[in-house]
């Protein structure tokens, strides 16, 4: 499965610091082999799914093309947008 990153999660990606930034990679390419691994979301999210890592969450979806598409990684200590 293809993991694609919008420019957000990239941004989000790249102020990780390591060690986390690895644990949270992990878990993106867990993602690509069990993709429904993460929790669906519901409300305005229906579609999406989520997985927490330690502080920060990936949301995400499974595109008709089966590519895995990364929206963002939420620091959870942040306010909600």
């Amino acid at each position: 499965m293809k993991i694609r990153l919008l420019p957000q999660a990239q941004e989000d990606l790249d102020a990780i610091d390591d060690p986390l930034l690895g644990r949270v990679l992990h878990r993106i390419e867990i993602l690509r082999e069990f993709p429904e691994l993460g929790a669906p979301m519901q409300g305005p999210f229906v579609g999406w799914r989520s997985t927490v890592v330690e502080l920060f969450r990936v949301l995400y979806r499974i595109e008709p093309n089966g590519t895995l598409l990364v929206a963002y990684v939420r620091d959870c200590r942040r306010r909600p947008v």
